[in-house]
């Protein structure tokens, strides 16, 4: 195909530039003929980056074929002009939409497109609504945060947006903007998402070039434009936190500078490279901030870099922190939390960023992240630092840990592959695939943990609604009585020699039971402790070696269960010859907490039997001890990573023991160091 992609691109910074980039890049790397329409060249400090000769030429690319068989792909980059006399107009602004339209329709003349991308509403989205109807070519309209959840919203621009977001082919967006979308006018079918965005693992990893700060001082020292955007007077001469993106008090800026504050008062050396920026009154009142404060030679700001040198800037820092909180725009979801993590790079994130990432369970506070929960309260913050500089041994083992968790997000991350097939659909003028139905939520919910009985209430013969004798069991959402119902009508089949219903009828046992444990002694609130905030320390974090001396507890909803599946499993029972399979399952089910349930587990009986000694009187050595086999080394090791992965399943948490041997009180990691 030849697309035209409209949108931020380098040398604009921000995570839509950086998404635009790779995405026109992938794209070209599949064999597409890729147009980029951009004004990013007029882009001005402080939101511009510093780009060396090498960075522009980055800008474009040619691919070979990916196969034989296959074609090249390329991305070329169409500029706007900055704003000049020849532009001269009152009142003076850069005539964006108009520019880009026009440069998109000329470019068209020349290599006519097939589909058009735009990526952010504003110019981009207008100016892609424009270029289509000149060009006749279907539109994919893309929108990324600020201008669904604020520049959408504006009186003045409402009207218009809704009418680029109607006339487009797809409409990329998800969750409340996709809702809103559809109320506004766009039909359903044509809304679609592209699912996680792919980081380039090539360039983030933990080995690789580390940013020079002196080399980079020389750089921008001989670009007028962009000298002022390097400040303070650290020199890089000792450790350094790392913090990028924009200024800001929901970015946790001005707490950051405060926390830098009190380890300078305590004597620590450690200092703060600021890979961030914001608006002239924001810019001075943060340096103005760190003059107030003295730690002006605790502080270098540095130029934005292009994406594809974030990670050096990562690989320099002792730890990289994302301290968003109270952003006004809840559904915004940085993508700097994923590069940290990816790169090999030690997160302080504050929660409100760490709960955005999905499966963010999976990554305990002292384990593969360090979870800030209110970055406001500057002590604590402060104190966390503190410990991370005091006690750096366990740096590598959190990075490392964290890069594992990040990459494994990345198979389901096919942006891009999902990006061209709704391109070509667009081409192709057809709507993406309809959603299935949407069914009730609370008939939803109740049938999610009873699919077996719901299948069986279409096959038996069901007793009439106890209270209402025209209602049927079979359009009743299944809760645990009225399992029981169905139970009963499947147990009473199977008496009448209806042997088929000897399966089924295990079945609903087998989700009876469940259900009953989740409902027994449902866990107090006080009990569902933070997932995030697992690990009960007095360390900041846990080194590789340290968790063979920490004390494993189950978590407090925990029920484990042995159920019979011998009527489940007859089919793979040989006639007259063992079993292939046991005749009895283990089963972790999770009593419900704040409303909230979690799906029952099949376990192993070595997985159980973990769990049943991980009562707080054990450390996991212990533990690892009872379940390897005549307590070989090999078989310790594979008992403690079964503790760690079912720690990190959210199925353990940990604590330090006392030498009394008692579990110790709740360190709140999140208020104290």
């Amino acid at each position: 195909m030849r697309i035209c992609i409209i949108g931020k691109f380098p040398p604009i910074q921000g995570g839509v530039s950086a998404r635009t980039y790779w995405t026109a890049h992938d794209l070209a790397a599949r064999g597409h003929e890729v147009h980029v329409i951009t004004n990013a060249k007029e882009a001005r400090p402080p939101f511009r980056m510093h780009m060396r000769r090498q960075d522009w030429k980055r800008c474009e690319g040619v691919y070979e074929p990916q196969e034989p068989s296959g074609t090249s792909g390329s991305v070329r980059v169409h500029w706007t002009d900055p704003v000049d006399n020849s532009q001269f107009y009152i009142p003076m602004a850069s005539a964006f939409v108009s520019k880009l339209a026009a440069t998109a329709a000329r470019v068209h003349s020349e290599h006519p497109f097939d589909v058009i991308y735009s990526h952010y509403l504003e110019p981009y989205g207008v100016a892609g609504h424009l270029v289509a109807d000149i060009a006749r070519v279907p539109h994919v309209v893309r929108m990324a945060g600020s201008d669904a959840g604020r520049l959408w919203r504006h009186p003045q621009l409402e009207a218009l947006y809704d009418h680029v977001l109607r006339s487009a082919a797809i409409v990329i967006t998800t969750g409340v903007v996709a809702g809103r979308a559809i109320k506004r006018g766009v039909h359903p079918e044509r809304v679609a998402s592209v699912g996680a965005f792919k980081l380039p693992e090539d360039l983030f990893r933990p080995d690789g070039l580390a940013l020079d700060l002196v080399a980079l001082r020389r750089e921008v020292e001989t670009d007028p434009d962009m000298r002022d955007m390097m400040w303070g007077g650290f020199t890089g001469d000792r450790p350094y936190f790392g913090v990028y993106g924009k200024l800001g008090e929901t970015k946790g800026s001005f707490a950051l500078l405060a926390a830098i504050e009190r380890l300078k008062r305590e004597g620590l050396a450690v200092g703060l490279v600021a890979m961030a920026h914001g608006w002239p009154a924001l810019e001075n009142k943060f340096r103005a901030r760190a003059e107030e404060l003295d730690v002006v030679d605790r502080i270098l700001q540095i130029p934005f870099l292009p994406h594809w040198r974030v990670a050096e800037f990562l690989r320099s820092c002792l730890a990289v922190c994302c301290l968003e909180q109270d952003f006004p725009i809840v559904f915004h979801a940085p993508v700097v939390a994923r590069e940290v993590l990816t790169c090999g790079s030690c997160l302080v994130g504050s929660t409100e960023v760490i709960r955005k990432l999905p499966g963010h369970e999976r990554l305990p506070d002292g384990y593969g992240c360090v979870a800030i929960e209110d970055v406001q309260e500057v002590a604590a913050l402060s104190a966390r630092l503190a410990a991370i500089v005091r006690d750096p041994k366990p740096i590598a083992s959190v990075a490392a840990r964290g890069r594992a968790f990040a990459r494994a997000l990345q198979p389901d991350a096919a942006a891009c592959g999902r990006l061209e097939q709704l391109l070509r659909t667009a081409v192709r003028r057809r709507a993406p695939r309809r959603p299935a139905p949407a069914i009730a939520a609370d008939h939803q919910a109740e049938n999610a943990r009873f699919p077996i009985t719901q299948l069986a209430t279409e096959t038996l013969e069901l007793p009439r609604h106890p209270t209402d004798a025209s209602a049927d069991l079979v359009d009743q959402p299944i809760d645990l009585a009225r399992a029981r119902m169905v139970l009963s009508a499947a147990e009473s089949a199977l008496a009448g020699g209806d042997t088929s219903q000897r399966s089924v009828a295990a079945a609903i046992r087998l989700e009876i039971a469940i259900a009953e444990a989740e409902e027994r002694e449902v866990a107090r609130p006080a009990l569902a402790r933070d997932p995030l905030f697992r690990l009960r320390s007095h360390r900041w974090a846990i080194a590789d070696g340290d968790l063979s001396a920490l004390v494993p507890v189950r978590d407090p909803q925990l029920r484990l269960l042995t159920v019979d599946v011998t009527a489940l499993v007859e089919d793979a029972i040989a006639p007259n010859g063992p079993m292939r399979v046991p005749r009895s399952r283990r089963v972790a089910a999770f009593a419900a907490a704040d409303g909230e349930r979690r799906d029952p587990l099949f376990i192993s009986e070595r997985t159980a039997r973990i769990l049943e000694l991980s009562d707080g009187t054990r450390t996991a050595q212990e533990i690892a001890v009872q379940i390897a086999p005549q307590n070989r080394r090999a078989g310790l090791r594979r008992a403690l990573r079964g503790i760690e992965e079912l720690f990190v399943a959210g199925l353990l948490s940990f604590a330090e023991r006392r030498f009394d041997g008692a579990e110790t009180g709740w360190v709140d990691r999140r208020k104290s160091a």
